[in-house]
């Protein structure tokens, strides 16, 4: 993601700093937490990035609430700064920047199963084979799509893997069409 060089030093800033006091895990949690509520709320993100004159305590209770827990020091500290240098527009962007930057740092793929309906324990299992694997940590987040009919369609960074039986009808399908159009 391209996140710009403002809000990519930000970020750079804030990776060193949690990975000097020991809190990056905690900091990285909240970040994600923090930067899909902004983007699924983009009154959120508007109040906090648009809005010069709501005061920085009110602004902090905010993302407090949006966290639902108290937000961790480190990162409060963070916001602060950026509130002092007038760079609470590229709050957003600073915080996918660091999810970004702290993911590849850590040694973390993250990916999205897609399946046709709920399967107790794939995900987990699938993360296990995955991390087993390629010797990563790997998160899947889970999508229910009936469209896929069954088996499962797994995105993992640059590799996609569809076994589902709506992909095995399409190959099917093309391999029909192909040798059709053989015949003359």
């Amino acid at each position: 993601m391209n996140t710009g060089p403002i809000a990519h030093r930000y970020a750079t800033a804030l990776l060193k700093f949690v990975q000097e006091t020991g809190a990056g895990e905690k900091v990285y949690s909240q970040v994600c937490v923090l930067a899909y509520r902004m983007q699924e709320y983009r009154q959120l993100a508007d109040v906090l990035q648009k809005h010069p004159e709501i005061a920085m305590d009110r602004k902090l209770d905010i993302l407090d609430a949006a966290l639902g827990e108290p937000m961790d020091a480190q990162l409060r500290r963070f916001i602060v700064l950026v509130y002092m240098h007038k760079r609470m527009e590229y709050l957003e962007r600073m915080f996918f920047s660091f999810i970004d930057q702290y993911r590849s740092v850590s040694s973390i793929l993250v990916g999205k199963l897609v399946i046709a309906a709920p399967v107790a324990g794939l995900k987990d299992r699938l993360q296990g084979l995955l991390s087993e694997r390629t010797g990563v940590s790997v998160l899947l987040d889970e999508e229910v799509d009936p469209s896929v009919l069954g088996g499962f369609i797994l995105n993992l960074e640059d590799l996609r893997m569809d076994a589902s039986v709506a992909g095995q009808f399409r190959l099917l399908r093309r391999e029909l069409i192909d040798n059709n159009n053989r015949i003359v």
